[in-house]
């Protein structure tokens, strides 16, 4: 199985996945800002992450996420009960829309776009869309992660997101970012984040 990853990318989360669930894997490193460059990902669009399994290829970051936890049935990160299932996927919806929408425009105005060409508009309306969405984030105090006990891939989804808000110098509530700390303290983060971002 190879993963075609960029180094602070959302390939970190197949990556992290893949780590939760203990499967080898092969990471590939390609360079998405030179466009002549050899190391090219196979994704018809040259996008990340990528997965390439015998004849079989994904490309988006959750449907990779979720053929892995499927392959491995075993494992909590998906679970196969239903009503615990549709809380992991209300927290996956909420993230990839509500959240990381104002997020990841504002870290593209901020990060990715030059400064002399940003739009103070813009970086206005998606730091309030972003805040608006942080707001949101209820904790269940009798639960060990967000939708259960157990860590799952909703987890895994939120964190990366909640670190992008970080980057972008957005503040956290002090529940939320406790969170936070706790879910990148596990060692299968650090393991993704060191085949994520190696050369």
């Amino acid at each position: 199985m190879k993963i075609y990853r960029f180094p602070k990318s959302r390939s970190l989360k197949v990556l992290w996945t893949l780590e939760e669930l203990g499967i080898d894997y092969e990471s590939v490193k390609v360079d998405l800002l030179a466009k002549d460059s050899p190391l090219q990902s196979p994704h018809p669009f040259g996008k990340v992450p990528y997965l390439i399994e015998g004849d079989l290829s994904i490309s988006e970051t959750l449907a990779i996420c979720l053929y892995l936890c499927e392959k491995s049935t075993h494992h909590s990160l998906y679970p196969t009960d239903i009503e615990a299932r549709a809380k992991v996927n209300a927290w996956l919806s909420f993230t990839l829309t509500d959240l990381e929408s104002g997020i990841w425009g504002l870290l593209k105005q901020l990060i990715l776009v030059p400064e002399e060409k940003r739009s103070p508009d813009l970086v206005r309306y998606f730091t309030n869309e972003a805040n608006n969405a942080i707001s949101q984030i209820s904790l269940n105090e009798n639960t060990l992660w967000l939708a259960s006990n157990e860590f799952t891939l909703a987890d895994i989804f939120m964190a990366q997101t909640l670190q992008w808000a970080k980057v972008c110098g957005l503040t956290l509530p002090v529940t939320v970012n406790a969170y936070l700390e706790k879910t990148l303290s596990r060692t299968s983060y650090r393991k993704a984040v060191e085949q994520n971002d190696a050369p």
